[in-house]
Parts: structure tokens; C-alpha cells; sequence
């Protein structure tokens, strides 16, 4: 991991979810907050780590408080009833997991490798590598804190919790100030190249989430709707298909208002 390049995009990315967390807290009530009892917070706990591959990496990013920093921006917005803890984890594949019998999200310690050589594929310097990565984990993060809310808030939703999960992180991303930046990351990180699509398996189709191009043209569509001005280059550079992309203004206000509604009386004033 280049330490220098990380640190500063990771600041930048914080800077981006506190900007979003203090937006949200902003449309909630001193009553609403009030109604609800705060006896819980995000909670980082130790690396888990099976070998020695990466004790030096999880030493860095404790001392850089990746998850430290975003555990501080979420425990000042939200009220949560118990504890979630957050780990970094090594988990043998590029993955992150929310374990409900723990209440604790583990993002795999092997996904800054992982997704680094997924974005050298698209990006030519490191510094664009890095800004990217830190997307992603943001992305990452984000979408098992939707898992970790529906679980302790018992948020309702229909269809698949993978994709309310995804619509979260998209969305609290995308409200926040240049946070848009970080959903395309994850967007980018879910691509698959055409001419590779079509080699799917029964398993593919039976599997809890979409499929990963569904994923990305789904969050590429709310970022692009989320300003289609300011985003016309995702239309122009084929990020997505024109009949789609007029629908992606109308997908984003729905889901704006979808998740304030559900978040309302858990946000702190």
C-alpha cells in the first residue's frame, strides 16, 4: 500500500461521509432524536488476523484510523440500540460480511490488494489507483452498514437485502459533497467486460445479490440521476444506455425519499 497516496484519499473520503452524516442529521428533530433511547455505537475492535501476510498492513490502517474515523462520523448521526462492531479481517478473498450473530462487520483485510488490481485495469496513475480503492472501501463499508441496520433497526424492505444494502451505501454516499465519486468507484469495482458477461452459471442467477453488471449500472444510474448535468459524461461515454438513463432522475428521488423516511427517527439532531 502506497501510505502516502492512502492517507490523503482517505481523508478526502472521510471528509465526504462526515459532510453526508451532518446533512442527514440535519433533516431530523430534537423530538424524533429524543424518542429514541442512543445505548448503542459503531465499535472497532482488533484485526483478525491467521498469518502473518498482513500484520503490517492492519497496523497501518489502525494508525490511520480508516475504520476508526468512519466508526466517529457515524456514532455522531446515528442512534443505535446495541453496539456494532467493525474489524478488519482476513478472510482469504477480496470480501466484506456483516455477521448477525455478532453484530459486527468484517471487511476483509485482502480487498485493498484486490481492488487495486481491479482499478489498475481502468486508471493509469497511482494516485487515481488510490483515490479509487478508497472509494470502493467506502462503497464497501457503507453497504455492510446497511445490512448491520436493517438488522439491529429492523428496517423493513422488499426484495433482496443485497440491494436495499447497495441503495444505502449509493445513496449516503451520494447525498454528501462529492460523494458521488465514491459510489462510481463501487460501480467500477462491480464491472464486467461484455465479452466476459456471458459466462454465467445457474449459480450465478440464484445468488443473493444481482448480478455484479446489474450492480454497476444500478449505482451508476443513481449517481448519474443524482445530477444529470453535472454527470452527463457517464451518458456520453456509454456509461449507461439512454432509455436508462431517463429513468435515473425519477430512481434517485424515490430512493432519496425512501431512505430518509426509514432513517428519520434514528438520526440524531
Amino acid at each position: 500500500m502506497n501510505q502516502t497516496n492512502t492517507s490523503r484519499t482517505r481523508g478526502i473520503g472521510l471528509a465526504i461521509v462526515a459532510a453526508a452524516i451532518i446533512a442527514l442529521g440535519a433533516c431530523t428533530s430534537a423530538s424524533e432524536a429524543a424518542s429514541s433511547e442512543d445505548r448503542g455505537d459503531f465499535v472497532v475492535r482488533p484485526a483478525e488476523l491467521t498469518s502473518d501476510d498482513y500484520t503490517e498492513l492492519a497496523a497501518q490502517l489502525s494508525e490511520e484510523r480508516w475504520l476508526e474515523d468512519v466508526a466517529d462520523v457515524l456514532n455522531e448521526s446515528l442512534i443505535l440500540p446495541v453496539d456494532i462492531g467493525l474489524r478488519f479481517a482476513e478472510c482469504g478473498e477480496n470480501n466484506a460480511y456483516y455477521v448477525p450473530d455478532d453484530r459486527e462487520i468484517q471487511i476483509c483485510i485482502e480487498m485493498f490488494e484486490g481492488e487495486r488490481e481491479t482499478f489498475a485495469a481502468y486508471f493509469e496513475t497511482d494516485e487515481e489507483i488510490e483515490e479509487a480503492v478508497n472509494g470502493s472501501f467506502l462503497f464497501t463499508v457503507f453497504h455492510e452498514v446497511g445490512h448491520a441496520l436493517v438488522d439491529v433497526l429492523e428496517i423493513p424492505f422488499t426484495g433482496r437485502e443485497e440491494d436495499t444494502a447497495d441503495s444505502l451505501a449509493a445513496w449516503w454516499l451520494i447525498d454528501g459533497d462529492d460523494g458521488e465519486e465514491s459510489a462510481i468507484s463501487g460501480a467500477l469495482s462491480f464491472y464486467t467486460d461484455p465479452s466476459e458477461a456471458g459466462d454465467l452459471e445457474e449459480s450465478d442467477f440464484a445468488d443473493e445479490h444481482s448480478l455484479s453488471q446489474q450492480r454497476y449500472y444500478t449505482l451508476t444510474c443513481l449517481v448519474y440521476g443524482s445530477d444529470p448535468d453535472k454527470y452527463a459524461n457517464l451518458l456520453e461515454e456509454e456509461w449507461l444506455t439512454p432509455e436508462r438513463a431517463e429513468q435515473c432522475p425519477g430512481e434517485f428521488e424515490r430512493l432519496t425519499s425512501t431512505w430518509y423516511t426509514l432513517l428519520d427517527a434514528h438520526l440524531k439532531d
